[in-house]
């Protein structure tokens, strides 16, 4: 395998489902890159902006930044993120998500996407997560080859799934044609690598992907009239809209809304 022209990309995945919904939330960093004409490692660049970012919370809205940040518990005002100690009520639980994600700078533009599969949702022949998984691997595929950048990932730690259905994405990936003449068969070949296991306790990556995907999945329960009555009352379902517009690859969803959400039907 060849190096790309411009370099390699990590895509951190991680997802958030009930019986009903399922999501997958993908971040892209950048790795490499060339510089100046030489090869240069940028990750650390924007790790250093991640963990930045933790210290701006910290700071300024009392969340630790040795705290792992989940979005199920960190929404509904769970799992002791004042000080480290204490939980936030749901008004201001709520608002702080909101905070954490309007203050993500150290993401290139169009670095976000997302996948909604439900109960009802069918993709060459897969249902509910495996097919927004699939529908995801479809997305990060045409991105890697419009940048022309090679890429690999890394997965929440405790889904051994994933590995299985990345593995036969990097071989077997159907993809629709545009020009409506059935699908083809475009792998994951500028992959490189196995796909990975990251423990999200320790990557502000992942961490990310997971506050991403559960307001996601929180704004697909607000579509579909799904919300709890305590979600309902701290608008949860538009916390995604917190997220700063250029950071989203709304060419992923192709379709209204732009959002860089995929629905599959």
């Amino acid at each position: 395998m060849r190096l790309n022209q411009n370099g390699i990309d990590i895509f951190y995945i991680d997802e958030s489902q009930d019986s009903s919904i399922h999501v997958v939330t993908a971040i892209r960093v950048p790795f490499l890159r060339q510089i100046e004409g030489q090869w240069t490692l940028v990750w650390q660049s924007h790790f250093e902006g991640a963990r930045n970012w933790r210290r701006r919370g910290a700071a300024s809205l009392d969340v630790p930044i040795t705290k792992e940040l989940h979005g199920v518990k960190l929404a509904s005002g769970r799992g002791n993120y004042r000080k480290g100690k204490h939980s936030f009520e749901r008004p201001k639980a709520c608002a702080v998500y909101r905070r954490f994600l309007e203050a993500i700078d150290f993401l290139p533009d169009e670095s976000i996407m997302s996948v909604a599969a439900f109960s009802t949702s069918a993709l060459y022949g897969s249902t509910r997560l495996e097919a927004a998984m699939i529908a995801l691997f479809q997305r990060m595929r045409t991105q890697c080859s419009f940048e022309k950048v090679n890429a690999f990932t890394f997965f929440d730690q405790g889904h051994p799934e994933y590995r299985k259905l990345y593995r036969k994405a990097q071989k077997v990936l159907f993809t629709g044609s545009a020009l409506g003449t059935g699908s083809r068969n475009l792998p994951l070949d500028m992959f490189i690598k196995d796909a990975n296991e990251k423990d999200s306790k320790y990557c502000y990556f992942t961490q990310l992907a997971d506050l991403v995907a559960y307001s996601v999945f929180l704004k697909m329960k607000f579509e579909r009239n799904t919300l709890e009555d305590w979600q309902s009352h701290v608008s949860a379902g538009n916390i995604y809209n917190s997220l700063p517009t250029k950071l989203l690859n709304i060419k992923a969803s192709g379709r209204s809304p732009r959002d860089a959400i995929v629905r599959l039907t």
